[in-house]
């Protein structure tokens, strides 16, 4: 099954996915007419990841909060929705601020609730006037996933985490100096790999925070951005300069990991 999101700019796609009739009733709220993304699209308060059946778009609420609102037309009902929904929040956690993202469940429309609880959603609490359905007020189950869980289980981090472990020694053997890196780890590879992707998607000190956080719970060395622009980071053995999805020790340290 091939899935893949972008991030749109333009609102020619959304508005055809937002207006299909097997998706409007669901969405449009109290709104009367058709509707367009075209305004909410020139903000900053608006993200689009879509893909050929839907996705999601997201709303800045407040500084690290925001909401989801999700549309898929039938075809893309189900495993597709349900992987384009996991490329999209792996987009938002590591190219945003978000620190926690949450979506309305309207009582009366059991996929949204079941796709957030698939993604790893928790209820939060019930708005009893929390949507419009019908021209009617309904309750919403509020359902969020904070980036702290997403890291967690999301998939693809272990994977990255190794590769950055791969590089790592490669760069160490560049240098002729043996490398001081911990054996093998899945739970550390999880947490590198966030920071990778959080480092490289223009979120470094989010990356610093929240692999730190996990470091110091674990007994791992915390990591320091030491430098912006390039992008440096201390991670006690070596410094790391970071550009392009990809890094380069300029010159390793010779301390304790």
């Amino acid at each position: 099954m091939q899935v893949s999101i972008e991030l749109q700019t333009d609102a020619a796609h959304l508005n055809n996915i937002a207006n299909h009739p097997d998706v409007y009733p669901w969405i449009r709220g109290a709104l009367e007419g058709p509707l367009d993304f075209s305004e909410a699209l020139a903000t900053d308060n608006v993200v689009a990841l879509m893909g050929e059946h839907g996705g999601q778009v997201y709303h800045h609420v407040l500084p690290c909060l925001w909401e989801a609102h999700s549309q898929f037309t039938p075809q893309g009902r189900g495993a597709w929705a349900l992987e384009a929904t996991r490329q999209s929040l792996a987009w938002m956690f590591t190219r945003t601020d978000a620190a926690e993202i949450y979506t309305r469940c309207p009582h009366g429309n059991p996929a949204a609730k079941g796709l957030a609880r698939l993604i790893g959603g928790q209820l939060q609490f019930t708005n009893p006037k929390g949507w419009v359905m019908d021209g009617k007020v309904v309750p919403a189950d509020i359902m969020s996933l904070r980036v702290e869980d997403w890291m967690r289980d999301a998939p693809g981090l272990v994977e990255k985490g190794q590769w950055f472990h791969d590089r790592l020694k490669q760069e160490f053997a560049r240098h002729g100096v043996e490398d001081l890196a911990h054996e093998d780890d899945d739970v550390h590879d999880r947490y590198v790999g966030a920071a990778c992707e959080m480092f490289f998607g223009g979120q470094p000190l989010k990356a610093q925070v929240l692999y730190n956080r996990w470091a110091c719970m674990a007994g791992y060395h915390p990591i320091q951005t030491v430098s912006l622009d390039p992008l440096a980071v201390d991670i006690g053995t070596a410094l790391l300069v970071m550009r392009d999805g990809d890094f380069f020790i300029p010159s390793p340290k010779q301390t304790a990991h």
